[in-house]
């Protein structure tokens, strides 16, 4: 869901000279000769949680960015007694209060650094002369503010007489993997206040589930989940937790031990492996550590989906589903490297909302989705010999803005900063089915709008038609506001809506106006929190007030936006998670874990909201927070003549928590009950049909192929197993489904190399996919030739409809020639009589023998009939064209038996109606199909056209003049006999 924009900003490291020092560094002495090099490469990048302020960490020099706009306001130089006594810079942490850094160096100290910042105080800004007649450049968003003060004071050093291996800043402590003894160390930041211990340390060798006495050399931690990863030595990967109430890990269940033991552990974990299931016995555990889980050198943690993204040696990619916190944490996937050539990974990094996995290699990078799929990579896709910019050629470290909308990227042995910035799609955002249904994506100044709805079929379908409109955020509105973390847009496509830090806007895509508060202190007044969405033209959004009241308001779009013209505002006991519309119910789920159900009201004079229903899934979801998606189906009656009161209790709940599909079937009996079915796991999003031939279909995708269910949700029942999908398999990342034009669309992400620029950059392709074959070849494998025809003449009106029949009958032809099934199972006599059918028949069974070997044709031809009779069916009717193709069709089969009258009878039609271009190639074919040339001068003597060049010219085709008269010399050159 992310796409890289054009190219990375770079920036060199400032060369700082000493006369600009301000404060003394760690040895507090005067006179010391300071190691100062602009050159010297970047160990590291660290973005403080803030998200104000960047670590920029080389050997000698820590330097501190503000993050917008990118510039550094502080600058710790090591002197050279520094370096000598301490050992040179190798890692950075930042408390995540971002007010110490914590610089780790080679001779295992810790060196730290109090941040003092102070946010009103400015040491720099923009300022514009309004009356200049100079044209001058805005500043980007977020800069508008300018550069604020920051200083750094040294705090102290800490030795670490274990030896450092890795190191993590959390919280209240200071996480550290000691060397020698392999041991695990806590420091805390301060006294503890009931008297506790300042550290706690704890060796490996005493961890009862920790089965060796290998040195943890990586180690990460998500505190949205509690969760560590840590990799040993021996290149194990472990999930870990620590065992403290305070982390949220009182739901952890533990292996029984002794009170004494379990009071002692500091830690419990598990070991990833390549079982399917880590709860195996310790003795697999333990054989696994010889066979090993592979080499693992790299682990990060995504807690929106609850994964471990782990990195092998060789560039392949482990991607583990941590299902509880008692080892039950499946391998899910594995993902190659894009290209051989890009060797190992060097760092990989989960984007802060889940949705995206950068991954660094040693000569390259990837950026994939959450379950898998290619989005960008850094092979430039045209023969350059040149040679290869920095930020193309290997990562070594990378950082995430908090916002996602940018990332720090090192390339390796470099003393830049490059930084690239994506577009990223609504759904990730403001889930809901508008979104999927027109594609949109933002940046940080702009809003992409896909328009291919509007165009015809074949500009629809054209790679090379420009179908995005780009529409500027404006400047007013990104100054207060920035980030963009909301967008949406009306199912018509006329209405766009986005939301900022503060305040919402709106703007109407045909009159190309935008509306804001006029006063920002309404606007500065509430949030996004639950995301917005259209109904028809009003803007329902999900908010809380700076008061932390939590909303749902109504704004008109032909209204301006003022806190006294909201046309409804609903009071929720809870904040708001997610918002959808089935018909006029809106459906909204809360942090409570309660469904709640209102019923739009609306008339020309006003807009209410009528509570109706409401469901809690207390003991079905129990993590509210990681339901990503809902929706429910209801049955048909209950839509067109049912009570609105009754719709909680009929319909079938849809939920999508983390990757996990769910529906959950109603069972009345005396209270409201459900059964659950996994409908699929890995889900990245899905739509329900609510309209059209495809009603109540459901359509997923799963970081590998469009999944498709359709008609089954209202027909299942307690003992039904989950039906088998269509699988749609695509190249690319798919947005949007377009159904009433039978395709899929998407992006695909490349980096090229013009001759006449210098520097490489990403662009973004329109990708399309065909389905309608795949739907009809479902309904004819499946026996329901009748839902085949119905959906085959909804779509009869395309001009691209012949071709989906066309690459229905390829499929099926190409696997049943190599591998005949059972005359019974065969697919392809319904198939050719599922044909018959339509008008485009006969030029279908032409296209596909062009596409398929010769080998084949015979397969093809026994069930259709004879291609004689074919010709003659298309002569008949007209079809010129066609028969001709029928004719080299039966040439090539050898069974062309009366060619010269055949070729006659349509070479004569052709000149009678005038199509020349058939007759060009007619002459071409004749020529090639008798060396003697008896044959094309009989033709040409019968039509008349042997001697007489000048009526076909009369004919304004001078390029068919040419090529009889071509002919007819090379009939003469051939001395040919007379008749």
């Amino acid at each position: 869901m992310y796409w890289p924009v054009s190219t990375p900003r770079v920036f060199s490291l400032p060369s700082i000279p000493v006369s600009s020092f301000h404060a003394f560094d760690d040895s507090g002495l005067k006179g010391e000769r300071y190691i100062v090099d602009a050159t010297d490469p970047i160990v590291t990048v660290k973005f403080a949680r803030s998200g104000s302020i960047v670590g920029v960490l080389t050997r000698t020099v820590l330097y501190v960015y503000q993050s917008k706009p990118f510039v550094p306001i502080a600058a710790v130089v090591r002197t050279e007694t520094s370096l000598q006594n301490y050992g040179e810079n190798i890692n950075l942490l930042i408390r995540p209060d971002s007010q110490l850094f914590i610089v780790q160096t080679a001779a295992s100290y810790f060196m730290t650094y109090a941040i003092i910042a102070n946010s009103s105080e400015r040491v720099d800004r923009f300022v514009f002369d309004n009356g200049s007649s100079i044209t001058y450049v805005l500043p980007g968003p977020g800069e508008e503010n300018g550069v604020f003060a920051l200083g750094v004071k040294f705090r102290m050093v800490i030795k670490v007489d274990a030896g450092i291996e890795c190191a993590l800043a959390l919280e209240d402590e200071l996480l550290v993997m000691t060397t020698t003894p392999p041991a695990t160390q806590l420091i805390r930041w301060v006294p503890d206040s009931k008297g506790g211990p300042q550290t706690r340390t704890q060796l490996f060798t005493h961890m009862d589930w920790y089965d060796c006495n290998e040195r943890v050399v990586s180690v990460v931690y998500e505190r949205a989940m509690g969760l560590y990863g840590w990799i040993s030595q021996d290149g194990r990967g472990w999930a870990v937790v620590m065992n403290n109430p305070s982390n949220n890990t009182e739901k952890i269940e533990k292996p029984e031990k002794s009170e004494k033991s379990a009071r002692l552990q500091i830690f419990n974990g598990f070991c990833l492996s390549e079982e399917t299931d880590n709860t195996s016995t310790q003795a697999a555990v333990t054989a696994d550590k010889k066979t090993s889980c592979s080499f693992l050198h790299k682990i990060a943690i995504n807690s929106r989906f609850s994964l471990i993204g782990v990195a092998l040696k060789g560039g392949l990619i482990q991607i583990y589903n941590v299902k509880d916190y008692s080892g039950h944490i499946p391998l899910l996937k594995k993902i190659p490297a894009p290209f051989t050539s890009f060797g190992d990974i060097t760092v990989i990094s989960w984007s802060p909302d889940g949705y995206a996995l950068f991954v660094g290699y040693e000569s390259g990078w990837a950026l994939y989705s959450v379950y898998g799929t290619l989005q960008a990579h850094s092979s430039i896709s045209e023969d350059f010999k040149g040679i290869r910019e920095a930020w193309l050629d290997g990562i070594r470290d990378v950082a995430w803005s908090p916002n996602g909308d940018e990332i720090l990227m090192i390339p390796n042995g470099s003393s830049e900063v490059c930084v690239m910035e994506f577009s990223r799609w609504s759904l990730s955002n403001t889930y809901n089915y508008d979104n999927l249904q027109r594609a949109l994506l933002h940046t940080n100044e702009k809003l992409l709008l896909y328009r291919g709805h509007e165009q015809s079929d074949l500009t629809t379908i054209s790679h090379e038609a420009i179908l995005w409109q780009e529409i500027a955020i404006p400047y007013s509105y990104l100054t207060q506001n920035w980030p963009i973390q909301h967008t949406c847009i009306s199912g018509d496509g006329r209405y766009l809506a986005l939301s900022g830090k503060h305040g919402l806007a709106h703007y109407s895509v045909y009159s190309g106006r935008w509306k804001f508060f006029a006063d920002e202190r309404m606007e500065s007044e509430f949030s996004m929190h639950g995301g917005m969405l259209w109904y028809d033209k009003v803007l329902i959004a999900a908010v809380t007030t700076d008061r932390n009241i939590h909303e749902i308001r109504a704004y008109s779009r032909d209204n301006e936006l003022d806190d006294s013209l909201v046309l409804c505002s609903q009071a929720m006991p809870t904040s708001i998670i997610l918002m959808s519309l089935v018909g006029d119910s809106l459906l909204v789920y809360g942090y409570n874990n309660t469904l709640y159900q209102f019923v739009i009201d609306q008339s020309a004079f006003q807009f209410s909201l009528e509570l109706v229903g409401q469901v809690s899934f207390a003991g079905i979801v129990h993590a509210p927070a990681r339901v990503r998606a809902i929706n429910w189906i209801l049955p048909e009656e209950q839509m067109k003549t049912g009570d609105p009161y009754n719709d909680v209790s009929l319909a079938t709940v849809l939920f999508l928590i983390d990757g996990k599909l769910v529906m959950l079937y109603p069972i009345i009996q005396d209270e409201l009950r459900y059964d659950m079915k996994v409908l699929r796991q890995n889900v990245e999003y899905y739509t329900i049909v609510s309209k059209g031939l495809l009603k109540n279909s459901i359509w997923a995708f799963d970081g590998t192929d469009v999944i498709v269910w359709l008609d089954v949700m209202l027909n299942l029942s307690k003992d039904d197993t989950v039906p088998e999908p269509i699988r749609i398999e695509v190249d690319f990342y798919p947005l949007s489904f377009l159904f009433e034009k039978g395709i899929i669309i998407g992006l695909e992400s490349n980096v090229v190399r013009r001759r006449n620029v210098q520097f490489s950059y990403s662009t973004n392709t329109t990708r399309t996919h065909l389905f309608i074959h795949q739907l009809l070849r479902y309904y004819l494998s499946t026996g329901r030739e009748a839902d085949a025809l119905k959906t085959a003449k909804s779509f009869q009106h395309l001009e691209y409809f012949g071709h989906a029949l066309e690459m229905m009958l390829h499929n099926v032809l190409d696997e049943e020639a190599d591998s005949p099934p059972p005359l019974e199972k065969a697919l392809l006599p319904k198939v050719i009589t599922f044909l018959r059918n339509f008008p485009e028949m006969l030029d279908v069974l032409v296209g596909c023998t062009r596409k398929t070997e010769v080998a084949s044709w015979h397969v093809l031809f026994d069930i259709v009939g004879s291609p004689k009779d074919l010709f003659e069916r298309c002569m008949s009717e007209g079809r010129l064209k066609t028969a001709g193709a029928y004719l080299l069709i039966l040439h090539t089969m050898e069974q062309l038996k009366d060619s010269s009258s055949d070729m006659i009878r349509l070479f004569s039609a052709a000149v009678e109606t005038g199509d020349w271009d058939l007759c060009k190639e007619l002459a071409r074919f004749l020529a090639a199909l008798d060396d003697s040339g008896n044959t094309l001068r009989r033709a040409l003597q019968s039509l008349n056209l042997m001697n007489s060049i000048d009526p076909v010219s009369s004919a304004k085709d001078d390029d068919l003049a040419l090529t009889i008269k071509m002919a007819d010399e090379r009939a003469k050159s051939l001395h040919l006999p007379e008749d």
